[in-house]
């Protein structure tokens, strides 16, 4: 039975009933059963359907794990933003785009499907899931300029292992939001290898992961030796050419950052033409003669699966429903921080957001308002680029990428949601809201994250783990007030790089900009 004749039968007990208790003939008895009659089946909708149940699925949403070609919707007064993402090259070229993602899928088959090999010989019990996670801007629809960076999520499983999660608390006491230690409920049960490289930390009679070792000598460990045994294979296959290529990586955490260095005629192209030969192994590749210098990035992110949480697609249609699937990263702390008490820095996870975050761009898809604010946002990735790779701006040092995809998402909810009152004209207006949002936010010293302590995170996603929480955390904490302060001053040449191509103040709703200011200043 659909909402629709749900709420036609609704009414029509809702008037029986009403006549049966204004009738005199019945007594107060008939009546108290007839009201409950109409009170349980309300009671059972409703909790139906506040309860995320799979029901139906959008298989479309559901299955997409590919890269998504970067977004670009205009309205019909966007010609002059139109007209200007092209004169800077801010799109990316179609075939260099799809060179790119070819080359990264490859690569990543041939590096996940050898870890998965060596991590069942060297350390029994870690199971690396086969399908990757997409994720980042390459993933969303929000990459400007060259697809040269990319973040992958590799799933894993730790099999006969019983854990639970700690919070993390500050110098205060105070619970910090998104992250957790993990516990191990059976640490007599492990085998022998997790000691041998320093898994666990016991303290005050529990057991912990130690995340920074699980970062560097097992995966870290695994990644290497696959590298190594790619890296001759590409010497062998080069040998008597003027080409290299090289895979080389660093450990940044959550990630283990791959970096293929290439240096040949048609750059990536030429690297493309001998994926074949690697995937074959030690086949002799002919000479090329003229050289291009290109680095490709991939940030792969191995993260545990915590949960696979389900909302309403739609929230005018119930039986519609959507999954987010939560991973626990290693969050370890590589840099002094003040937030953080010294003797947890190594045992760290992050609760990621990364599954709602496509959820939400998924979703976005079907929107032409939430599609002029992703393209907004590209916009402004490019504009924060050049102000910061071309002279000693400081806005750069405070507002990074994720910022401004924190900001879009906040562009999302007070601005198109509910879609049927919430419309935006085009790119040219969405910029003109996200730019203030920027500036509001520099001037408080406060962006809260999206996730973390959002009251109005349940418009979006009612009953999710993320708006349980109460704490807010503001990602500018880490700056110091002079850095602010320059930081400020940045945004006017930030400002002038788009000149002519947003609202300004007074043209946009003063009462959705009072929303977002509100929500910086409520604690």
């Amino acid at each position: 039975m659909d909402s629709a004749m749900v709420l036609t039968s609704l009414k029509t007990m809702v008037e029986c009933v009403h006549k049966a208790i204004n009738a005199d003939e019945h007594t107060w008895l008939i009546k108290l059963v007839l009201v409950f009659l109409i009170l349980i089946p309300l009671m059972l909708i409703s909790k139906r359907w506040r309860k995320p149940v799979v029901n139906i699925k959008d298989k479309r949403i559901e299955n997409f794990e590919e890269w998504r070609k970067p977004v670009l919707r205009f309205g019909d007064e966007d010609k002059r933003i139109r007209d200007f993402f092209r004169y800077e090259h801010i799109d990316i070229d179609q075939e260099d785009w799809a060179v790119s993602c070819e080359i990264v899928d490859r690569i990543l088959k041939i590096v996940v499907s050898e870890m998965r090999k060596e991590a069942i010989k060297r350390f029994p019990g870690l199971a690396i899931v086969k399908t990757l996670r997409k994720q980042g801007s390459s993933r969303e629809g929000l990459k400007v300029c060259d697809p040269l960076e990319f973040d992958v999520l590799l799933p894993f499983l730790l099999e006969n292992v019983k854990t639970n999660n700690d919070a993390v608390f500050d110098y205060n006491g105070c619970i910090i939001p998104g992250l957790f230690k993990m516990t191990i409920m059976n640490p007599d049960k492990l085998p022998s290898w997790w000691r041998k490289c320093e898994l666990l930390y016991e303290e005050r009679g529990k057991t912990y992961i130690n995340t920074s070792n699980f970062h560097k000598k097992v995966f870290a460990s695994l990644l290497d030796q696959t590298r190594e045994g790619i890296n001759k294979v590409l010497k062998k296959l080069t040998e008597n050419t003027n080409d290299e290529y090289a895979v080389v990586r660093s450990v940044i955490s959550p990630s283990l950052k791959i970096t293929i260095h290439v240096h040949s005629e048609n750059g990536l192209k030429s690297f493309k033409n001998i994926l074949g030969h690697l995937e074959v192994f030690y086949v002799r590749l002919e000479a090329l003669v003229e050289y291009i210098q290109i680095d490709l990035e991939i940030d792969l992110v191995p993260g545990i699966l915590l949960s696979i949480d389900e909302f309403p697609k739609n929230m005018l249609n119930r039986n519609s429903f959507i999954s987010c699937e939560r991973y626990g990263v290693m969050k370890w702390v590589n840099k002094k921080n003040h937030h953080i008490p010294k003797v947890d820095a190594d045992l760290i996870w992050r609760n990621s957001t990364c599954g709602y975050e496509k959820c939400i761009f998924d979703i976005a898809q079907k929107n032409s308002s939430q599609l002029y604010v992703m393209t907004a946002c590209r916009l402004l990735k490019w504009a924060l680029r050049k102000v910061t790779s071309s002279t000693n701006n400081q806005l750069g040092s405070v507002l990074k990428s994720y910022h401004l995809k924190n900001l879009c998402f906040y562009c999302i909810l007070f601005l198109t949601i509910p879609s049927e009152r919430n419309r935006l004209s085009g790119v040219t207006e969405a910029t003109g809201y996200f730019i203030e949002f920027i500036r509001l936010s520099l001037e408080a010293g406060n962006l809260p994250h999206f996730f973390h302590g959002n009251p109005y995170l349940g418009d979006i996603f009612p009953g999710s783990v993320f708006g349980e929480e109460k704490t807010k955390y503001n990602m500018f904490a880490m700056n110091s007030e002079e850095t602010l302060v320059q930081a400020r001053l940045g945004f006017k040449d930030f400002k002038r790089k788009l000149d002519g191509l947003y609202l300004e103040r007074g043209q946009l709703d003063y009462k959705k900009i009072k929303l977002f200011a509100g929500h910086l200043h409520f604690q």
